[in-house]
Protein backbone atom coordinates (compact mmCIF):
# COMPACT_ATOMS: atom_id res chain seq x y z
CA UNK A 1 0.00 0.00 0.00
CA UNK A 2 1.40 3.04 -1.22
CA UNK A 3 1.01 6.58 1.21
CA UNK A 4 -2.30 7.55 0.83
CA UNK A 5 -4.61 10.98 1.76
CA UNK A 6 -8.29 11.29 1.51
CA UNK A 7 -11.25 13.35 3.19
CA UNK A 8 -14.56 12.36 3.21
CA UNK A 9 -16.89 15.40 3.23
CA UNK A 10 -19.82 14.04 3.57
CA UNK A 11 -18.60 11.58 6.32
CA UNK A 12 -16.34 14.53 7.43
CA UNK A 13 -13.38 11.71 7.78
CA UNK A 14 -10.05 12.47 7.62
CA UNK A 15 -8.01 9.17 6.08
CA UNK A 16 -3.60 9.51 6.30
CA UNK A 17 -2.10 6.14 5.92
CA UNK A 18 1.76 6.11 4.89
CA UNK A 19 1.28 2.78 3.57
CA UNK A 20 3.72 -0.52 4.91
CA UNK A 21 7.53 -1.36 3.75
CA UNK A 22 7.86 -4.55 2.06
CA UNK A 23 8.46 -6.47 5.48
CA UNK A 24 5.03 -5.26 7.08
CA UNK A 25 1.88 -5.80 6.85
CA UNK A 26 -1.61 -4.69 8.74
CA UNK A 27 -1.95 -5.98 12.61
CA UNK A 28 -4.69 -3.84 14.37
CA UNK A 29 -6.52 -1.14 14.95
CA UNK A 30 -6.48 1.54 18.10
CA UNK A 31 -10.00 2.94 18.50
CA UNK A 32 -9.67 5.94 20.87
CA UNK A 33 -12.27 8.03 20.87
CA UNK A 34 -12.95 9.81 16.70
CA UNK A 35 -9.60 8.84 15.91
CA UNK A 36 -8.24 5.29 14.65
CA UNK A 37 -4.90 4.13 14.63
CA UNK A 38 -3.50 1.73 12.09
CA UNK A 39 -1.16 -0.62 13.69
CA UNK A 40 1.66 -2.96 11.42
CA UNK A 41 3.02 -5.84 12.25
CA UNK A 42 6.61 -3.96 13.14
CA UNK A 43 4.27 -2.39 15.69
CA UNK A 44 4.50 0.93 13.91
CA UNK A 45 1.56 3.33 13.42
CA UNK A 46 1.31 3.70 9.62
CA UNK A 47 -1.86 4.99 9.19
CA UNK A 48 -4.89 7.45 11.19
CA UNK A 49 -8.50 7.88 10.74
CA UNK A 50 -9.82 10.67 12.43
CA UNK A 51 -14.04 11.03 12.47
CA UNK A 52 -15.63 14.29 12.95
CA UNK A 53 -12.13 15.95 11.29
CA UNK A 54 -13.63 19.29 10.89
CA UNK A 55 -14.83 19.95 14.43
CA UNK A 56 -11.65 18.55 16.01
CA UNK A 57 -8.94 19.99 13.90
CA UNK A 58 -11.04 23.32 13.72
CA UNK A 59 -8.62 24.75 16.88
CA UNK A 60 -5.87 24.17 14.24
CA UNK A 61 -7.24 25.08 11.29
CA UNK A 62 -7.41 29.02 11.37
CA UNK A 63 -10.03 29.05 8.88
CA UNK A 64 -8.56 26.74 6.26
CA UNK A 65 -11.31 23.99 5.40
CA UNK A 66 -10.38 20.25 5.85
CA UNK A 67 -11.28 19.50 2.24
CA UNK A 68 -8.54 21.93 1.00
CA UNK A 69 -5.36 19.60 2.50
CA UNK A 70 -3.17 18.73 -0.90
CA UNK A 71 -0.76 16.27 1.59
CA UNK A 72 -0.26 15.59 4.80
CA UNK A 73 2.41 13.78 7.28
CA UNK A 74 2.29 12.61 10.93
CA UNK A 75 5.29 11.37 13.70
CA UNK A 76 4.33 9.28 16.31
CA UNK A 77 6.46 9.38 19.52
CA UNK A 78 4.91 6.44 22.24
CA UNK A 79 4.98 7.12 25.75
CA UNK A 80 3.86 4.41 28.48
CA UNK A 81 0.61 5.86 28.76
CA UNK A 82 -0.13 6.89 25.10
CA UNK A 83 1.04 8.71 22.28
CA UNK A 84 2.05 11.81 20.61
CA UNK A 85 1.24 12.45 16.71
CA UNK A 86 2.77 15.74 15.41
CA UNK A 87 0.49 16.01 12.63
CA UNK A 88 1.33 18.59 9.64
CA UNK A 89 -1.53 19.05 6.79
CA UNK A 90 0.13 21.02 3.67
CA UNK A 91 -2.18 23.49 0.96
CA UNK A 92 -0.86 25.21 -1.61
CA UNK A 93 0.79 28.06 0.36
CA UNK A 94 1.01 26.87 3.97
CA UNK A 95 1.60 24.03 6.53
CA UNK A 96 -0.63 23.65 9.31
CA UNK A 97 0.89 21.81 12.50
CA UNK A 98 -1.27 19.95 14.99
CA UNK A 99 -0.73 17.94 17.84
CA UNK A 100 -2.88 15.10 19.10
CA UNK A 101 -2.46 13.60 22.61
CA UNK A 102 -4.02 10.04 22.76
CA UNK A 103 -4.00 8.48 26.16
CA UNK A 104 -4.26 4.97 26.11
CA UNK A 105 -5.57 2.81 28.77
CA UNK A 106 -4.35 -0.67 27.54
CA UNK A 107 -0.64 -1.14 25.69
CA UNK A 108 -0.28 -0.65 22.03
CA UNK A 109 0.02 -3.41 19.73
CA UNK A 110 3.49 -5.15 19.52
Amino acid sequence: MAKMISYDKENDILVIHKGYTSDEQFKGNIDVGDLVLDVSTSGKIRGLELFNASQFLKPFMKGEIVSGIEDASFNVVKKPNGIIISLVMKYSDKEIPATIAVPLEEPMLS
